[in-house]
């Protein structure tokens, strides 16, 4: 039974190996790198509660809510991203940590996200939880996710005419324009935070950070800057830079877990806003993931502009489940 973070946190751990196998609408917001960069940035007052088998993980953070008082969640329960249960005896783990003298003590409400309507480890719940607790949900997250089978052209086919279009005519204008793109792999963790350094002042100069609401912003700047380094230390990140004439100007960043990618942040400063580098940094990502052999890009929760990007469409639920007092 493993309980210390560190054993969650190796590159090949079972919590980042379930996160790559399992069918979940958001996977790498379940991996080691996301999951303790949100506690240490955002909730270091939480108690962690990390428990593992051969087969199976359950990662939960407890704390006194103010109003529901002991409460059991998902370690990064912010955006409700992740699943705080992977593999198939994940209900096993949860049973036997309610039984554990602190748990019995206070009956604590819990919150779990990542379920799917029709999947087995809801009815599970639902069969072996549920009896001793009243379930409530939260409203589902939609997730929106684009299919690369075929590779770069095979993504284009999948996009209206118009888009693809669009995209030509960008991608002409950057040529005429000067515009290159830097594949981003960093090797160490001073590389990792030269590169971050650099994706803050590009945010700086975008709209997000002119109205100071978007990364650069604590704790996000704290939280993002964990997340890509350890993504770096894990070989999982992926990022690419915008430049012109040595000035950049753009940025995405993101990172795979098996053939998955998760975009998690992009900007561009303002005064190139009419360009399309937003787009264009998207297209430049999309064609790396295919010479990856990455299958699907995830996008995360749904906004329009993604509606473009994407075909797919994914649906996450959170439930709590209120314990019979």
């Amino acid at each position: 039974m493993h309980t210390r973070t560190a054993s969650f946190e190796q590159p090949d751990s079972l919590l980042n190996q379930l996160a790559a196998k399992s069918a979940l609408a958001d996977p790498i917001c379940s991996r080691s790198e996301w999951l303790f960069s949100f506690h240490e940035a955002f909730t270091p007052q939480k108690q962690l509660l990390l428990r593992s088998n051969e087969t199976s993980v359950l990662a939960f953070s407890s704390w006194e809510h103010p109003v529901v008082g002991a409460l059991l969640e998902p370690v990064e329960a912010h955006w409700f991203f992740s699943a705080p249960l992977m593999g198939p005896d994940c209900v096993e783990l949860l049973e036997a940590l309610l039984q554990e003298p602190q748990q019995r003590a206070q009956k604590p409400f819990i919150a779990i996200s990542g379920l799917q309507v029709d999947g087995e480890l809801l009815k599970t719940l639902l069969r072996r939880i549920g009896p001793e607790h009243e379930v409530g949900s939260l409203e589902p997250i939609i997730f929106r996710s684009a299919a690369l089978a075929g590779g770069a052209e095979g993504f284009l086919s999948r996009r209206s005419a118009k888009f693809r279009k669009n995209l030509r005519q960008a991608d002409q204008r950057s040529k005429a324009l000067g515009i290159t793109f830097e594949r981003c792999l960093p090797r160490t963790d001073e590389e990792a935070q030269q590169a971050y350094n650099r994706m803050l002042a590009i945010e700086a100069q975008s709209w997000k950070g002119l109205e100071n609401c978007g990364m650069g912003e604590e704790p996000y700047s704290t939280f993002y800057g964990l997340v890509y380094r350890r993504m770096c230390r894990n070989g999982a990140a992926r990022a690419m830079f915008a430049q012109q004439n040595g000035r950049d100007i753009g940025f995405v960043m993101g990172g795979v877990n098996g053939i998955h990618y998760r975009g998690q942040q992009f900007s561009y400063v303002l005064d190139w806003a009419a360009h399309s580098v937003g787009n264009l940094l998207q297209w430049e990502q999309i064609q790396w993931l295919c010479e990856e052999g990455i299958a699907r890009y995830d996008m995360g929760s749904v906004l329009e502009y993604k509606l473009h990007w994407t075909e797919m469409e994914l649906r996450s639920h959170t439930l709590i489940w209120r314990p019979n007092r």
